[in-house]
């Protein structure tokens, strides 16, 4: 019986002791895909933007921001007028990331910003996404996107103020309600 015992006990270290080679090598590393899922984000917006497709730019845009960006049509007609239509490439320059959890409701909000390359120049192009919103689900999907021509600087114009693009693209956040602050749609300048 002890031998048996001392098996099965055995047994069990081992099988513990190798699952431990699967955990994180630092306590509290978690596993985050937020830059692999903004990149499938920016594949279908790029697929788009090489056609001039605007109807498949619009079908990515959640519910909530199709419904309540102004004048979303005509957004998007901007947006393809940027960039040339034919082969680009993209690179990423950081994604980030806002997330809110209620027990096993979740949140999540992911900001990509992109480096975008066509017939030799360059754009700098932005959006907001929810991969998941379980508080609003029809939230989920695009709820803002911009491009611009991209500019060589740290930011700010020569004036000592921020580019209005840039001042647009920090406005996107999850809100107290949990939901997506900001204003839904493309970023369009003012003049």
């Amino acid at each position: 019986m002890n031998k048996v015992l001392g098996a099965v006990v055995a047994l069990v270290c081992v099988g513990l002791l190798s699952s431990c080679s699967l955990l994180p090598s630092h306590p509290g590393q978690i596993y985050d895909d937020s830059e692999q899922k903004a990149g499938v984000q920016m594949q279908h917006i790029a697929d788009a933007m090489k056609h001039h497709d605007a109807a498949a730019l619009e079908k990515l845009f959640s519910p909530r921001a199709r419904e309540k960006a102004t004048d979303l049509d005509g957004g998007l007609k901007y947006f393809l007028s940027v960039v040339p239509s034919g082969k680009l490439s993209w690179e990423t320059q950081g994604t980030g990331e806002a997330g809110q959890n209620d027990f096993f409701t979740t949140a999540t909000e992911l900001f990509g910003n992109y480096e975008v390359s066509a017939d030799g120049k360059k754009y700098e192009m932005y959006f907001a996404y929810f991969p998941v919103n379980d508080f609003h689900p029809d939230e989920v999907g695009i709820y803002a996107m911009g491009v611009v021509p991209f500019a060589d600087d740290d930011g700010y114009m020569p004036s000592g103020a921020k580019w209005p693009f840039d001042v647009w693209a920090s406005q996107f956040e999850i809100g107290d309600n949990h939901s997506a602050s900001g204003s839904p749609g493309v970023y369009v300048p003012q003049n």
